[in-house]
């Protein structure tokens, strides 16, 4: 009886993660932005993106705040259950709560790549918590190779403010990026405000919320039996371009 009961812990699992990468999959080839994501300017055009050759040119195609306001909306911890007997899904209809943060930043990360990039000098990378930034992503922006552009947002300050997001090219995992990069210097600072990234048996998440002053960060986990999400972290950015990290106590 252990042993069936350990084979049908097992295969919820297995529903749990198939089904979070069939989801991503569909939030991925959706077109439609939801109402509480705030990403692409619908005046930038495919034509002007083409032309443009330098970092001066890159338009502005991204609007603050920026990410997902539902986030914003409930109180931490907040938990969802799975419903056991329906192959490990969330039960609805506050299992939709979960779904809909997931299609907002299906949404915002389907936007199509840049063909430029960003003139960076130097890069440094800020550490928020446990970053799961993989080797070969990490190494890329520490070479200063960004080839994953997918929105320039208004400028914060001095900052010219870039968002990045790329799939691992090892093992399953998303990844977001947030570039601040001194207008004058061209030194960059780097955030991984957003990630998606399984394990053995759980997927682990970041999500963010940014005002243009404070990067909120949103982690969790979905294990067999539901998903949760606490807020952790809040980044503060200061008139004079200081960047601090706050890890939240009381959570």
């Amino acid at each position: 009886m252990a042993g069936s009961l350990r084979n049908r812990q097992t295969n919820r699992m297995k529903n749990l993660l198939l089904l979070f990468i069939c989801c991503h999959a569909i939030w991925s080839c959706s077109y439609q932005t939801t109402d509480n994501s705030n990403s692409a300017d619908k005046s930038a055009t495919k034509d002007s993106l083409i032309a443009q050759t330098v970092t001066s040119e890159i338009q502005i195609n991204g609007s603050l705040p920026f990410g997902c306001a539902d986030l914003t909306n409930y109180k931490y911890p907040k938990r969802w259950d799975a419903d056991m007997e329906n192959y490990g899904q969330l039960k609805q209809p506050q299992g939709k709560e979960f779904e809909d943060i997931g299609q907002c930043f299906g949404a915002i990360n389907k936007a199509a790549t840049h063909p430029v990039k960003p003139d960076i000098h130097a890069a440094t990378h800020l550490k928020i918590g446990k970053d799961f930034l993989n080797t070969f992503y990490y190494d890329t922006i520490a070479q200063q190779k960004i080839d994953s552009l997918k929105y320039r947002l208004p400028d914060i300050g001095n900052y010219q403010c870039y968002y990045f997001y790329e799939q691992s090219e090892s093992i399953y995992g998303y990844y977001g990026i947030l570039l601040l990069l001194d207008a004058k210097s061209k030194a960059g600072k780097t955030l991984n405000v957003y990630y998606e990234v399984s394990g053995d048996q759980h997927v682990e998440f970041r999500y963010f919320y940014f005002d243009g002053v404070t990067i909120r960060i949103y982690e969790g986990s979905c294990y067999d039996d539901g998903c949760g999400l606490t807020e952790n972290y809040r980044v503060n950015i200061t008139a004079d371009g200081q960047i601090t990290v706050v890890e939240l106590k009381d959570k």
